[in-house]
C-alpha cells in the first residue's frame, strides 16, 4: 500500500511513542509487531495470518462454519456470508491507523535502512524519505532517484527532519482500495463511510452529507471527550460488575466450604455417638469379662492348692513307710485322711458349679430401622437473587430500563422485579432509587432479648438505622511472616500485652510469635500443634486455644522468651478464648456448641448452650470477648454469620446480622465499642454494647480482615487478614490502625 505525508511543517513538538500503551502496537496472538492488521467488528485487532488461524481452529468442528469468538473479549463474531472459511480473514477491513503508527515508528528508528539497498540484500542506513514512492533512501539511492525523470518534482525530505515531526504531522493516508491512485478525502455521514472522489461521484451522488474528512474530523472532535468519558464510564461499570461477580465466586466458595464443613459435622456428630457407644458397650464387655475371669481364676487357684496338697501328702506318706515309726505312721494316715475328705469336698462342690462362659453381641434392634431410614445426610437449597448495578452516568433509554436519576448509588444491590409489565412496582422502585441519597438500610436481623423469660423470642419492631462513625485511620503496618517461615501465614489470633508488645498466632507454622511495641519480630515458639486464639491473663501472661488437643495451654512471656506455666483441658475443640475476672470463656466445638465459663484449674463453671427459651444459642462459636467487668459476653459465629450477645450468667441479650457486615470473624471490645471484623464485606464494624450499629469504621486498607485486637487504651486495632485469594503481601501483613474518639 501507498501512502503520502499530508503536513510539510517543521513545527510541533518532537515525535514520542511514549502514551500509546506497548500492547496497542502488539498482536495479542503471536505479541509481534502487527502484520496486515485485521480489525473485527469489536474493534480489537490481529495479524492477518493470526486471525485467520484462529478462524479455522475456532470453527473446524462447525458444520457449516458460521462463527467464531474474539480471542480478546470472547464476543461472538458471525462470518462473512457465502465467503468461504479461509477467506474470512481477507474480508475483515485493515487498521490503517496502526500500519501508519508501526511505518512512523519504522521512519523514527535509528536503524532505518533504504528499502532499494534491502530489495539487493544490502543493509544500508537510509538519509532521505520520498513522499511519493514511500520509500526510505541512502545517500547513493537518493543521487539515482533524483536523477530519473519520472521522479524530479517527487517530495524528498530528510529523515532527521522527519524525526522531529510529531507523528500527526506525519500521518499516513491510504489510497482507495476500488480506485487506483485516488485517495480518501470524503466523509459520508449519510454512511459512515471514508470515500475517494470517484466513489463520491460514482456511488454516493445521492448522498445529502459528504464533506471532506477535515470537516467531518472537525466536526467530530468536539465529541471525542464525551465519547472518551463515556468509554471510560462503561470500563467502570464492567469492573464494579465483575467486582461483584468475583465477590459472588468467593461467597459461593465460601458457601460450599461451609456446606462441607456441615456434612463434615454431621459425619462427626454420628462418629460422636457411635463411638460413644462403642466405648461403653466396650466397656460393659470389658466389665463382664473380668467379673468371669475372677470366678474363673479363683477355681485355677482352688485346684492348683489341691493339686500342691495332694503330692505333697503322697510324698509325705512315702517316706514316712519307709523311715519313720509306726506312731508316725499312724498320725500320718490320720491327717492325710482329713486332708483328703476336705479335698474331695472342695474339688465336689467345683464341679457342682463349674459352667463355660459364651459372650454374644445383640444389635439394638431399632438399629436397622435407623439404618433403613437414613437414605441421605441431607439436601441441598439453592436460592438466586437477582441483583442491579446500574451505571453511574446517565445513559440512553433503550440500552437499559434505568433512569438517570441511579447516578448517585454506588455499590448497593437492589432486587430486580421479574415482571417488567408491573408499572406500579417498578415506579416504586424507581422513586426509592432516586431517594436513595438519603436512605440508609437498617441491619437485617436485630433481636434483643428481654430478660425475662418468655415462651419466644420477640423479634425488634423498631428499625436500626446506622449513625456515621468516624472511621479509623491507617497507622502503621508490618510483616507477620518471620524469617524462619517457610509458608504464607495464616494469622488466626492476636493480642496487645505488656509493654505495648504484640503476640500472634500462626496457625500454619504451629507458633506463637513476639513483637515489640515497634512491631519489630522479638521471638516465636513452636507449638506441638496448632493454635488458634489467644487472650491475656495479665503483663506477662497468656492463654492458647490448641482445638486438636482440647486444651488451653497458660504461657509466661517474660523478655525475648515463652515458658509453659500449665493448662487445662475444656472437653471439645476450643476456638475463641477471653479472659475477665480471673475466668476463661471459651467458645467450644461440641454438641451442640457451647461457651465455657472455666477456671484456671479447669473446672468448668458455667456451660451455655442454649437460650433461656430452650433454643440452640450457636451453630459455630468461633471468636469471643468480655466486657471488662465481666458482665457480658461477645460471640461471632461462623455458621450463623451473626454476632450474639450474652450474659455471664447465660442469658441471651441480643443478635445481629447485617447486611453490611459479612463473614464475622475476630471481636473485640473497649468500653461500650464493639469491633467486629467483616472478612466477606472487607470491613471493621463498629457496633455498640447493646446491639446498636454505630456503622463501618474502617472501609479502605483492609483486605479480608480475620482476627482483631483492640489495645489497652482503645486508641489502636491491630487487624489480621486471611483468605485463599489473597496475594502472598496481604496474607502475611498485619495492619493497626489508629481508631478516633467516640461522638459524644
Amino acid at each position: 500500500m501507498t501512502y503520502r505525508l499530508t503536513h510539510r511543517s517543521l513545527a510541533g513538538s518532537i515525535a514520542d511513542l511514549s502514551d500509546i500503551a506497548e500492547e496497542f502496537l502488539i498482536c495479542p496472538i503471536c505479541s509481534e509487531d502487527f502484520t496486515d492488521p485485521r480489525t473485527l467488528s469489536c474493534l480489537h485487532s490481529f495479524c492477518h495470518e493470526c486471525i485467520s488461524e484462529h478462524i479455522l481452529q475456532s470453527t473446524h468442528e462447525q458444520r457449516p462454519p458460521k462463527s467464531f469468538n474474539c480471542p480478546v473479549c470472547k464476543r461472538g463474531i458471525d462470518g462473512p456470508v457465502q465467503v468461504p472459511v479461509e477467506s474470512w480473514a481477507n474480508v475483515f477491513p485493515i487498521n490503517n491507523f496502526i500500519n501508519g503508527l508501526l511505518d512512523a515508528a519504522k521512519l523514527r528508528a535509528e536503524d532505518r535502512r533504504c528499502d532499494t539497498c534491502l530489495h539487493r540484500n544490502r543493509k544500508v542506513l537510509a538519509n532521505f524519505w520520498c513522499d511519493d514512492c514511500g520509500q526510505a533512501l541512502c545517500k547513493e539511492c537518493h543521487e539515482v532517484h533524483s536523477c530519473m525523470k519520472f521522479a524530479q518534482s517527487h517530495q524528498v525530505i530528510e529523515i532527521e527532519n522527519i524525526k522531529q515531526l510529531p507523528l500527526k504531522s506525519t500521518s499516513i493516508h491510504s489510497l482507495c482500495p476500488d480506485h487506483d491512485g485516488k485517495f480518501l478525502d470524503f466523509y459520508c455521514n449519510d454512511h459512515n463511510v471514508i470515500l475517494c472522489s470517484d466513489c463520491v461521484t460514482v456511488s454516493h451522488r445521492q448522498c445529502s452529507n459528504v464533506k471532506t474528512c477535515n470537516e467531518a474530523a472537525a466536526e467530530y472532535k468536539n465529541e471525542t471527550r464525551g465519547l472518551i468519558e463515556n468509554l471510560k464510564h462503561q470500563t467502570d461499570w464492567s469492573v464494579r460488575i465483575m467486582d461483584n461477580r468475583k465477590h459472588c465466586v468467593d461467597s459461593l466458595e465460601g458457601a460450599a466450604k461451609q456446606v462441607k464443613n456441615q456434612i463434615a459435622n454431621i459425619r462427626k456428630q454420628i462418629n460422636d455417638v457411635l463411638d460413644a457407644q462403642e466405648n461403653r458397650i466396650v466397656g460393659e464387655l470389658e466389665d463382664l469379662k473380668k467379673k468371669e475371669m475372677e470366678i474363673l481364676e479363683t477355681e485355677n487357684e482352688t485346684c492348683k492348692g489341691i493339686i500342691s496338697t495332694t503330692r505333697n501328702s503322697a510324698a509325705l506318706l512315702r517316706n514316712t513307710l519307709k523311715h519313720g515309726t509306726d506312731n508316725d505312721l499312724l498320725s500320718c494316715i490320720a491327717q492325710i485322711k482329713k486332708e483328703t475328705r476336705l479335698s474331695e469336698k472342695t474339688l465336689k462342690n467345683i464341679s457342682n458349679h463349674l459352667k463355660d462362659v459364651y459372650v454374644d453381641f445383640k444389635p439394638d434392634q431399632n438399629l436397622p430401622t435407623v439404618l433403613n431410614q437414613l437414605k441421605e445426610l441431607g439436601s441441598f437449597a439453592v436460592s438466586r437473587q437477582s441483583i442491579l448495578i446500574p451505571p453511574s452516568y446517565a445513559v440512553r433509554a433503550d440500552t437499559v430500563l434505568m433512569p438517570a436519576a441511579r447516578e448517585h448509588i454506588e455499590d448497593e444491590h437492589y432486587p430486580i422485579f421479574e415482571t417488567e409489565n408491573n408499572y406500579k412496582q417498578k415506579e416504586s422502585l424507581i422513586q426509592d432509587l432516586k431517594d436513595f441519597k438519603n436512605f440508609v438500610l437498617p441491619p437485617i436481623v436485630s433481636t434483643p432479648v428481654s430478660s425475662t423469660p418468655k415462651k419466644s423470642p420477640v423479634r425488634s419492631s423498631r428499625k436500626q438505622r446506622p449513625t456515621t462513625a468516624r472511621l479509623a485511620t491507617l497507622d502503621s503496618n508490618f510483616r507477620g511472616q518471620t524469617p524462619n517461615d517457610r509458608e504464607n501465614c495464616s494469622l488466626t489470633g492476636a493480642v496487645f500485652i505488656g509493654n505495648g508488645r504484640i503476640v500472634l498466632v500462626d496457625q500454619v507454622h504451629r507458633k506463637l510469635k513476639l513483637f515489640d511495641h515497634q512491631c519489630k519480630w522479638i521471638t516465636e515458639k513452636v507449638l506441638s500443634v496448632k493454635p488458634y486464639d489467644v487472650a491475656s491473663c495479665s503483663g506477662t501472661e497468656i492463654a492458647v486455644t490448641l482445638p486438636k488437643e482440647k486444651r488451653v495451654l497458660m504461657l509466661s512471656v517474660k523478655d525475648a522468651d515463652f515458658s509453659v506455666t500449665g493448662g487445662f483441658q475444656t472437653g471439645a475443640k476450643c476456638f475463641g478464648i477471653a479472659f475477665t475476672q480471673d475466668a476463661f470463656a471459651v467458645a467450644c466445638y461440641s454438641s451442640p456448641p457451647t461457651v465455657k465459663i472455666m477456671s484456671r484449674d479447669g473446672r468448668e463453671l458455667r456451660v451455655f448452650k442454649r437460650d433461656q427459651f430452650g433454643q440452640d444459642l450457636f451453630f459455630f462459636a468461633d471468636y469471643i470477648t468480655v466486657d471488662k467487668d465481666g458482665h457480658n459476653l461477645f460471640v461471632t459465629d461462623k455458621y450463623k454469620k451473626s454476632v450474639i450477645s450474652m450474659t455471664t450468667k447465660g442469658e441471651k441479650r441480643w443478635e445481629v446480622k447485617y447486611h453490611h457486615l459479612k463473614g464475622p470473624r475476630g471481636v473485640a471490645v473497649h468500653g461500650t465499642r464493639l469491633f467486629v471484623a467483616g472478612n466477606r464485606s472487607h470491613n471493621i464494624m463498629e457496633i455498640s454494647t447493646e446491639g446498636e450499629i454505630n456503622g463501618a469504621i474502617v472501609i479502605d486498607g483492609v483486605n479480608n480482615p480475620h482476627a482483631l485486637c483492640v489495645s489497652p487504651g482503645g486508641d489502636r486495632l491491630l487487624v489480621t487478614q486471611y483468605h485463599l485469594t489473597l496475594s502472598k503481601t496481604e496474607k502475611n501483613m498485619v495492619k493497626i490502625f489508629k481508631v478516633p474518639k467516640r461522638k459524644i
